[in-house]
């Protein structure tokens, strides 16, 4: 084995559309989290109906949670 097979071997590529799901996955759950938790945590939203804004943080905490599971799906089988 050739010093260059054995770097090459080492340094794999970065799948970066795995990480930019994961990224925005942590992003979009934390936001969907806190629109959950707004009562709890004392942020007052006025403008839409409380019930608007539960029913988007769950959304947007579910879609957070798919792009999670689908950026490491994504980052384990390239690897």
């Amino acid at each position: 084995m050739s010093v260059q097979e054995d770097f090459r071997k080492k340094n794999k590529q970065v799948n970066i559309k795995a990480l930019f799901d994961i990224l925005m996955g942590i992003i979009y759950a934390g936001v969907g989290g806190i629109l959950l938790a707004s009562d709890l945590i004392g942020l007052d939203i006025t403008f839409p109906p409380p019930e608007a804004v539960k029913i988007f943080g769950a959304a947007a905490f579910i879609y957070g949670c798919f792009r999670i599971f689908r950026g490491i799906k994504t980052y384990n089988i390239v690897q």
